[in-house]
């Protein structure tokens, strides 16, 4: 990935940020020359892990912040989630079960299983009271990812 520089946002535990997050990231990944569906993979899971950390990660009065980080590592973009939240290892959650029906089907649940779909490699660690999430990134998968 020629061209790729590292890049970090700090965020709020509110929704609101979910925007700036989205406009942080699309702006980053044309910015780095990343293909369209790297850049749509990143979009969409950063999304999700930061949205999961907003929703699940403290309690209503709790403040948490989450620091978003994205480097290049040779042909690979490496993305990391840290926060402050409760503790939540996603590379241990059940995938969701498999509807019999489109009627049965709901709505939701499904994040993680798309994370682990589109990124090459998730990876999770608690350190200092610190949740750190690290996904990883390769054109190639990502290209799979998206037509599988």
């Amino acid at each position: 990935m020629p061209g790729t520089s590292a890049g970090r946002l700090v965020l709020r535990n509110d929704l609101s940020e979910l925007r700036r997050l989205a406009g942080w990231i699309e702006s980053w990944t044309q910015q780095n020359v990343l293909s369209p569906d790297v850049s749509f993979a990143v979009a969409l899971c950063l999304e999700e892990a930061v949205a999961n950390v907003i929703m699940h990660g403290g309690g209503a009065d709790e403040r948490l912040e989450i620091a978003v980080e994205v480097e290049c590592d040779g042909p690979a973009l490496i993305v990391r989630v840290e926060d402050n939240g409760r503790h939540f290892d996603p590379t241990t959650a059940p995938p969701p079960p498999s509807p019999a029906s489109l009627e049965e089907a709901k709505i939701g649940d499904v994040g993680l299983h798309l994370m682990r779909r589109l990124a090459s490699s998730m990876h999770y660690e608690r350190h200092d009271r610190r949740n750190r999430l690290t996904l990883r990134f390769l054109e190639r998968d990502a290209l799979a990812a998206r037509q599988g």
